[in-house]
């Protein structure tokens, strides 16, 4: 509590130092990522059905109305990744979408995926994200706090995900189980303040206001006071921050099991990991582990097995052409969504609106 920062945009260039170890980060964070923030919950998912009988165990988020902003998509010239940054994303993200084509999924990394999630092991069943309160042992309201670039403000990238989505399901072995996000849950994570493995009720302090040697489900949740700071210093970051204007470069099945759309930014634009970098040090005792790429996770495969060598040609030559054809796509979001977040990175929960590059906006509940 007590007195409100004011935090204004450094507009600076990362270290090379700095984009090294975000790059050599990048996978693994990404493997922490899909445990913690992309992962989806449910209501069936109608498919388009193929020429032969097929079962897939597949939900999908619940759709929410809302209202929808000005924010828009543009398949434009493309000049590709320009600043060192992009481009080291733009390789990274081909690796992955290279490690799933030349190989398949990686059931040791989806194995622990499975205590997240109810009627994953149940043949019949069609698996569904836990509330955090139903976690063993669970975590209290207000636990898991994040920033997100949601991929609502444009019905056109809407459309764009939800259609590669269906795409991609319809080439699934028979029987297996996966997720799919609504479409008003896309988005892209820029920022924990505090993750489900590691809680943080005042990620203002350094030691992130609890005892770190204790299990998460034994740290304190933030007073209301805390809460109000915390959503106070991420408005004035967001406030000052510019709107990115995001292209998209790569459409990737991983061996995570997570079907992406991965992004970079245009020309010399540095906004989100800026933004990010400000996070940090407004929040020097938020959860260690971080997004440094900027993705969306549209579906999730969690049947922890491989789906087979046609499975895996089909879908990676879809991925393929989905890329050939929005390659270069842009999305300008005129909002982030600040949320207190109530089911497993479905971010699901209350969510605060905050306005981009506007000072005297107020956080809008949703």
């Amino acid at each position: 509590a007590g007195h409100y920062r004011s935090y204004m945009p450094r507009h600076s260039a990362l270290r090379p130092s700095r984009r090294r170890k975000m790059v050599h980060l990048a996978t693994a964070l990404l493997a922490t990522a899909a445990t913690v923030g992309a992962v989806f919950a449910a209501s069936t998912w109608f498919l388009r059905q193929p020429n032969r009988q097929r079962t897939l165990l597949a939900r999908r988020s619940n759709e929410e109305s809302h209202p929808q902003s000005n924010g828009v998509a543009v398949v434009a010239d493309d000049a590709g990744p320009v600043t060192q940054e992009a481009k080291d994303w733009a390789a990274l993200y081909g690796k992955m979408a290279d490690e799933f084509e030349t190989g398949d999924l990686n059931p040791k990394t989806m194995e622990p995926l499975k205590s997240w999630f109810h009627g994953v092991e149940e043949p019949e069943e069609t698996p569904w994200p836990k509330k955090y309160t139903e976690l063993e042992p669970p975590l209290q309201f207000g636990s898991v706090r994040l920033l997100v670039v949601p991929l609502d403000d444009s019905p056109v990238v809407l459309r764009i995900a939800a259609s590669i989505t269906a795409d991609i399901m319809r080439l699934l072995p028979e029987g297996t189980k996966v997720f799919a996000n609504a479409r008003g849950n896309y988005h892209c994570t820029v920022f924990h303040t505090s993750q489900p493995s590691d809680p943080r009720p005042d990620p203002t302090r350094p030691d992130g206001g609890t005892d770190l040697s204790l299990e998460p489900s034994r740290r304190r949740v933030p007073t209301d006071a805390e809460w109000k700071q915390e959503l106070e210093i991420v408005r004035q970051l967001v406030s000052a921050t510019p709107v990115p204007v995001l292209r998209l470069e790569r459409v990737a099945q991983a061996s995570t099991g997570v079907l992406l759309l991965t992004w970079t930014e245009v020309g010399e634009g540095a906004v989100i990991s800026d933004l990010r970098h400000r996070l940090r040090e407004a929040f020097p005792g938020a959860s260690t582990k971080q997004a440094s790429i900027i993705h969306s996770s549209l579906l999730r495969i969690v049947s922890p097995r491989p789906l087979g060598r046609p499975a895996v040609d089909a879908i990676s030559a879809a991925c393929w052409r989905w890329t050939a054809k929005l390659r270069g796509t842009r999305y300008s979001p005129k909002t982030l969504w600040f949320i207190r977040e109530t089911e497993f990175s479905t971010i699901v929960g209350e969510r605060e609106v905050l306005t981009l590059g506007d000072a005297n906006a107020a956080p809008r509940h949703w």
